[in-house]
């Protein structure tokens, strides 16, 4: 275990008091941290894809299936009372 301070904090230790500044250390370049793999990005995208999928081709449509539903029954059940 290294004793180098935790900029953004471990478990128990008080948040930074300036979370927008550059963490102790940093030069503050994005660029430090390199390109993702290939395979990596493929795989998100993927990820991302197929939830916009399941999100708006399957579930969407139940959804309002559900509530054309509700509102048929309670239509109905209001032409009963009357």
């Amino acid at each position: 275990m290294t004793d180098e301070p935790r900029p953004y904090g471990a478990p128990g230790e008080r948040p930074l008091k300036r979370p927008w500044h550059r963490p102790p250390g940093s030069t503050g370049d994005l660029r430090e941290k390199g390109w993702v793999p290939l395979p990596r990005l493929a795989f998100w995208w993927f990820l991302l894809v197929l939830g916009d999928l399941v999100f708006y081709v399957l579930l969407t449509p139940i959804w309002l299936g559900l509530r054309a539903a509700a509102w048929a029954a309670e239509l109905r059940a209001r032409v009963r009372r009357t």
